[in-house]
């Protein structure tokens, strides 16, 4: 898991790069920003299921930049 975790910040670090923010993956996800604050830094760790979802929304989200 501590893998996967690794691969979402890394996606998510993207994400922010790319102009997208905090409360959108949030409100996709319908968790709290201060959740994904929590998950990044390590305080609490997003369950599979999370995780699952955070790669599927991220990926395309880097697709549809990536093809814009």
């Amino acid at each position: 898991m501590e893998n996967d975790l690794e691969t979402w910040q890394k996606l998510h670090t993207f994400y922010m790069s790319q102009g997208y923010q905090t409360k959108d993956l949030a409100a996709h996800l319908k968790v709290s920003t201060r959740t994904i604050q929590r998950w990044l830094k390590g305080k609490s760790q997003p369950k599979k299921k999370y995780l699952e979802m955070i790669r599927k929304y991220l990926c395309e989200t880097a697709k549809s930049k990536i093809q814009d």
